[in-house]
């Protein structure tokens, strides 16, 4: 995905990973350089609050359109404004409720690590079945079945860190 940065004097282009993808830690290349960055902080609607990049404490806040879209970025205090090309708008909803699950598929509600996990593939499962725990911001979060049926695959592990709207498992 590219993101455009623009200041008064100059115009940036990043090529950052598929927000879906995000995880606590990820590379922003610019021409041929590359910052290494490490997500510290979030806020409880998953957007960013302190980034480490190549090494540096940042604070960042995230201002955003009425229709939930980024409009601008403050970091240490200086407002960037952004122009996002192409964006996955699921994580960014107005609202700051959490998405809805899809039948079947276990979503990740708010950004967290995955403390616990006893689904296997081709694990039944019952309605409201506890499936693992996932821990943020110091608060254990039960991951429960949506519905009855089989888990069909696992898609994150025991220990891994993920971002709201994150697949975690499917059920069929």
């Amino acid at each position: 995905m590219k993101c455009t940065v623009r200041t008064r004097n100059q115009k940036n282009v990043f090529d950052i990973p598929q927000i879906a993808s995000l995880r606590s830690d990820f590379e922003i290349k610019k021409e041929k350089e590359v910052s290494k960055v490490r997500i510290l902080e979030t806020w409880p609607d998953g957007s960013l609050r302190l980034v480490m990049v190549n090494g540096k404490v940042l604070s960042v806040t995230v201002r955003k359109k009425s229709n939930g879209f980024p409009d601008s970025v403050e970091i240490n205090g200086t407002r960037y404004n952004v122009d996002v090309s192409k964006i996955d708008n699921s994580h960014y909803s107005g609202s700051g409720k959490p998405a809805k699950q899809a039948s079947g598929k276990v979503i990740a509600v708010l950004p967290g690590q995955i403390s616990s996990l006893q689904a296997k593939p081709g694990q039944p499962v019952k309605k409201g079945q506890l499936l693992g725990i996932l821990e943020a911001m110091k608060m254990e979060n039960e991951i429960l079945a949506p519905r009855e049926g089989k888990i069909q695959s696992v898609k994150i592990e025991q220990g891994q860190t993920v971002m709201r709207g994150d697949l975690i498992l499917e059920i069929g």
